[in-house]
């Protein structure tokens, strides 16, 4: 994996006027920076595009022919990851750079500036963004650590699992994870790459059940602008956010054979090719799949290819449902903040979700029978009370109906409240970045923001600041 610490900042010099480019260079040259040079914003675009390794910091000239400077900026502030920008702006009034700076940006120079400012504001936005790396990664490191979500078991079935995780971690051969729906395939994937030499890497999930055929290449390769209908602009794809990093595809037996074909000759050539055209990207990738469904069968009868799962199964790992390993429910219901130890007829998930619920509505600190789902007692759920208990984030608020309500009325209100929660959830996991809210809500991010334009929700308002 490339060591990232030890490499020179790389800027990025937009400006369509080649000698205040080169004079860019010349008065950042003694700070040991590499250069790159951009006469316009497609340029820029483009660069940004198919740098493997992106860049530390854009220098942009707001007054550009073609594709102006804050055109480009709102495609630069909508990246995965984007590099801090610093505009230059020759409006001696400077409301083009507060625009600029409400819009995204990190800095400011005014033209004409001095060359001591240039480079006092050039070292100040790297050093802010090498710290803010620093910081994701310390606290990436203390929820790992320290986190709730973890890999649990005694039972014979989960040490056999979390000795070939181990085993398997430092490794680089691709991994199949499989098992029934709800038993964790996400969290061996997550525990196999933080283990791993490329912890530091990005982990890149996405659910291949949860997206239309017609968008998985899209997702997996990215695309560029004008593609198909609704492509605005340029999406790098998840092997190139991925790249340094792992790559986990849940749910990979739903994916069609066309994918299929050209996920394969990725994991091949580690070349990825955008939709739309473009210069394939070099990616160093390791990819961990998962799925619920029988891939051997599959290749039978002709749904998924022989040599695809070759290449995905160097190693499988089987991931037993919850009611084959009796030993691990009090185990777990103690990590879940609970004390039941009965057989359970569900998954992780689901016991989850009950003692949640259970945690909530107990009294003095002692979970009784009664403060368990009905389901769970064996009973049938009273009819009367018109309330569902919310069995994530938040779960005290409870979703209700008005005793006048339709069923479509009271069905409708609820679906909102349950989004409103789920979508409040998200953001306020991400501080409001909606690529990454997205992703974890399996939405795309256009749909997101239809959805929280809908219920009246901001992403500004989960943003730090």
């Amino acid at each position: 994996m490339t060591d990232r610490t030890s490499e020179r900042a790389r800027v990025l010099v937009c400006d369509d006027e080649a000698v205040a480019r080169r004079g860019v260079v010349r008065a950042l040259g003694g700070e040991s920076y590499d250069f790159i040079e951009c006469n316009d914003g497609r340029e820029c675009l483009e660069v940004l595009g198919r740098t493997r390794h992106g860049v530390h910091l854009v220098l942009l000239d707001l007054r550009m022919p073609g594709m102006d400077g804050m055109t480009l900026l709102g495609h630069l502030v909508d990246l995965t990851d984007p590099p801090p920008v610093v505009v230059v702006t020759a409006d001696a009034t400077l409301r083009t750079a507060i625009e600029a700076l409400k819009a995204g940006a990190t800095d400011y120079l005014s033209k004409p500036y001095e060359i001591d400012e240039l480079r006092f504001v050039v070292k100040r936005t790297l050093e802010t963004a090498r710290l803010r790396r620093e910081n994701h990664w310390l606290a990436e490191e203390v929820r790992r650590l320290g986190g709730a979500r973890r890999l649990i078991g005694e039972s014979p079935g989960m040490r056999a699992v979390l000795d070939a995780v181990d085993r398997v971690a430092r490794a680089s051969a691709s991994v199949l994870i499989l098992g029934e729906s709800g038993t964790g395939k996400e969290l061996v994937a997550r525990r196999i790459h933080e283990l791993s030499d490329r912890a530091r890497g990005p982990f890149v999930a996405l659910n291949c059940a949860a997206i239309p055929d017609t968008l998985v290449e899209s997702e997996l390769f990215g695309h560029r602008r004008g593609a198909f209908t609704g492509a605005d602009r340029d999406r790098p794809g998840k092997f190139r956010q991925a790249d340094d990093g792992t790559l986990f595809l849940d749910e990979v037996g739903d994916m069609s054979l066309a994918a299929q074909g050209k996920l394969l000759r990725v994991l091949q050539e580690g070349v990825v090719e955008p939709l739309g055209g473009g210069d394939p990207v070099e990616v160093d990738v390791r990819v961990l799949a998962a799925t619920h469904r029988d891939l051997k069968a599959m290749v039978a009868e002709g749904r998924f290819r022989d040599d695809l799962l070759f290449r995905l199964r160097v190693v499988d790992l089987y991931l037993p449902p919850l009611r084959k390993r009796g030993e691990d429910i009090l185990l777990l219901a103690r990590d879940f903040l609970a004390a039941r130890g009965d057989l359970w007829p569900g998954n992780v998930r689901e016991l989850a979700n009950a003692v949640e619920r259970a945690a909530i509505f107990c009294r003095g600190g002692v979970v009784q029978l009664e403060d368990l789902p009905a389901d769970v007692r064996g009973i049938e759920a009273p009819g009367k009370t018109g309330e569902i208990a919310l069995p994530r984030e938040g779960a005290g608020a409870l979703l209700s109906w008005e005793p006048g309500d339709d069923f479509q009325t009271a069905k409708e209100k609820m679906i909102d409240r349950f989004e409103k929660a789920m979508l409040t959830v998200a953001l306020r996991e991400h501080r409001g970045n909606l690529s990454r809210a997205a992703r974890q809500l399996g939405l795309h991010r256009q749909n997101l923001q239809q959805k929280l334009h809908k219920l009246g929700l901001s992403a500004e308002s989960f943003r730090e600041g």
